[in-house]
């Protein structure tokens, strides 16, 4: 079958209606133009906004007149290209026969992936291994409300449907007697906590339920699932774990485990841990991983890790307290040894090297007119999320991404070949000396518990202390800035959403600190040592101690504890460091920090003031706190970037400026009152 074999051609189907060609196709892609009610904009992830959308591809126009459109996306949600997720009103094969006959689709970005390719690439990379669903790659040209907006990839939305994740679909409300036994869909999510159906095992793996939806889902099934995925989790970490029969290959299709394994570490996919989807079907006892999601940041594009192309992503990449701690067990069994390296080199004798590098080849020859106009209005040379490489030219990242493909096969090859061999578990690599990236904010998280490191209740004033949470994205009560004290290797650990410094306030007591007291925030101060930090690389894994400087005692996730709101403590530092799960803590970046503009602070002596309103979501310019009319206050142009450097709003201080559609995080409010520049940074 040729490589481009369904990626282009276009036939419109039921629910569509044949219009004359009345707007142009913009290259030899496919235009799709999408129309908003009144024009509206597209500011939510969560409330759709009625439109038409017309489809353009050669002779060929089709027009529907009733589509839904909403925003989609975690991180890439806050870039400016934004990824949108449409709906029908009626299941359409928008996509042909080969595809899902479906209401929702989804339109990507791939924004920070400056080949427009990683997850087109990751889904060939599925075909070829014969996993059951990949996610379509159909690219377009696409139009909101009459502007362009970029090279756009149509894919299928993750959910359970016939060519999707194809197991039982379950009849709401559920009958009487009904088998719910499946079908279910779940994904290990490092934000389940953000969801509205989720559970924890034993491990304390968080997993959220995608399906059935939460507003069908009934007790009785959440209890069922959450039952079966601990006896699985049971069986892994039992005696037996490594019988065919009585451990946890019972439980599990090994032939989509191995699969899914492989493609992990094949894309370098660094989220792959954090984020891994699994289903069951009604009447089958096995666990099936997959499918594979989510690439933009893949195949050696995330500065947060640097480069992986000779690492494992059991090693480097995000999730040490999610999916790794099941695939690091399994790694003690024999056969998942002899399994990967088995079809490993299966994989490469059919040659899939050869079959991506063609693949990326054709799909960038593809992609040659469109690429071209998406980055006349989105520079290539411009980083907007975590890309690790910036190019001059497209082809520049073409040729890149096929580097690694080519580099990260040898490394594989022989990786899994040593790993075989020996039968016995990899080596976690020693700890490396931790090194401040003061452009980042960072996530810490204990090893023990997999909790984050936070502020209780998300509290901003001084006094209040350091507790372990599940991960809630975009809470900046778990995100910490790490800066240099300039005292040897000492660092100073300040909290996101306070601005207040990580301080241990541990007592005296005949000439020694006694340990027990519960950390605390506290206004900075550059001559206290009590607010001095040495974070010291312990054991192996890339785990670490934090020393501080006056009492010489470590921080401890007390008891061990993995509830919600355990405190954190200063206890021991002795050698017992290397050990103790309880002191040991992961220390990983997060985002950005913003950028240093040059723009100098607002002055002490001015007289107006910036103010949020949190009920209309809106910043406002006024002579007073409490609000007022705008005598005295410029009129200026505001800017507002993100903590990347990204302008994300512009308006006139004048007006109230809506901020609501912006997702949580840290931002740069910037104007010129005169002739001078000013900048308030802010947290939403």
């Amino acid at each position: 079958m040729p490589l481009l074999a369904g990626l282009l051609g276009f036939a419109p189907q039921a629910g569509a209606q044949d219009v004359q060609p009345d707007r142009p196709q913009l290259t030899d892609l496919p235009t799709l133009y999408i129309e908003t009610e009144g024009g509206a904009p597209i500011v939510s992830k969560e409330d759709y906004i009625n439109s038409t959308l017309t489809y353009v591809d050669g002779d060929s126009t089709a027009q529907y007149e009733k589509v839904e459109i909403r925003g989609r996306g975690n991180s890439t949600w806050g870039l400016a290209k934004k990824p949108y997720r449409i709906k029908f009103e009626e299941k359409e094969r928008f996509l042909g026969e080969d595809h899902a006959n479906a209401k929702s689709w989804t339109l990507l970005a791939n924004h920070a992936d400056k080949t427009l390719l990683r997850n087109a690439v990751a889904s060939e990379m599925g075909r070829f291994m014969g996993m059951p669903f990949n996610a379509a790659a159909r690219f377009v040209d696409l139009y909101l409300n009459g502007k362009y907006q970029g090279n756009y990839q149509i894919s299928d939305q993750v959910e359970v449907r016939k060519k999707r994740v194809d197991v039982a679909e379950q009849d709401y409300p559920l009958p009487e007697g009904a088998d719910i036994s499946g079908g279910y869909l779940l994904e290990v999510d490092g934000f389940a906590t953000s969801e509205p159906v989720y559970f924890r095992t034993g491990k304390n793996l968080l997993i959220t339920v995608k399906y059935p939806d939460d507003d069908e889902i009934v007790e009785a099934q959440k209890n069922y699932i959450a039952a079966h995925v601990q006896k699985f989790e049971d069986l892994l970490f039992s005696d037996q774990f490594a019988d065919p029969q009585a451990g946890y290959r019972a439980l599990v299709d090994t032939t989509s485990l191995i699969n899914w394994y492989i493609a992990t570490e094949y894309t370098g996919n660094v989220d792959g841990f954090w984020s891994t989807y699994l289903s069951k079907d009604q009447g089958d006892e096995r666990l099936f991983f997959g499918p594979m999601w989510d690439h933009d940041i893949a195949f050696n594009n995330c500065n947060r890790v640097g480069d992986v192309s000779q690492k494992l992503m059991l090693d480097a990449g995000f999730g040490s307290d999610l999916t790794k701690i099941w695939v690091k067990r399994m790694w003690e069994d024999p056969w998942f040894a002899d399994a990967v390296d088995a079809r490993w080199k299966e994989l490469v004798a059919a040659g899939i090297e050869e079959h991506l590098c063609h693949y990326v080849d054709s799909m960038a020859a593809v992609l040659r007119k469109s690429q071209a106009e998406n980055f006349s209005i989105w520079p290539i040379g411009q980083r907007v999320y975590n890309e690790i490489q910036l190019f001059s030219t497209y082809q520049e990242g073409v040729d890149y991404l096929k580097q690694f493909i080519r580099t990260h096969t040898d490394y594989l090859t022989a990786t899994f070949a040593s790993m075989a061999s020996s039968n016995v578990p990899p080596e976690e690599p020693e700890s490396e000396p931790f090194v401040v990236d003061e452009s980042f904010y960072y996530r810490i998280s204990n090893k023990g518990s997999g909790k984050l490191l936070a502020v209780a209740g998300q509290e901003t004033a001084a006094g209040a202390g350091l507790v372990m949470e599940s991960a809630i994205s975009g809470r900046l009560s778990q995100q910490w800035e790490i800066e240099s004290a300039g005292i040897g290797e000492y660092v100073r650990i300040v909290n996101s959403g306070s601005g207040l410094a990580m301080t241990d306030v541990a007592r005296q007591s005949g000439g020694q600190y006694v340990t027990g007291s519960q950390l605390q925030q506290q206004p900075l101060d550059e001559t206290d040592e009590r607010q001095l930090w040495l974070i010291d690389a312990v054991s192996t894994g890339n785990v670490y101690a934090f020393i501080n400087k006056a009492t010489d005692l470590a921080i401890n996730n007390s008891g061990g504890s993995a509830g919600e709101g355990n405190p954190v403590i200063s206890y021991t530092n002795d050698e017992r460091n290397e050990v103790s799960l309880n002191r040991q803590w992961y220390v990983e970046k997060t985002e950005p920090r913003p950028v240093d503009t040059g723009i100098g602070s607002p002055a002490a002596d001015l007289q107006y003031a910036v103010w949020f309103d949190p009920v209309a979501q809106q910043l406002r310019f006024a002579p007073e706190h409490v609000g007022g009319g705008t005598a005295g206050v410029p009129d200026a142009e505001v800017r507002v970037f993100s903590a990347d450097g990204r302008l994300c709003l512009t308006g006139r201080s004048t007006e109230p400026l809506s901020v609501g559609h912006l997702p949580a995080g840290v931002y740069v409010l910037s104007w010129t009152d005169g002739s001078t520049a000013r900048s308030l940074k802010f947290a939403k």
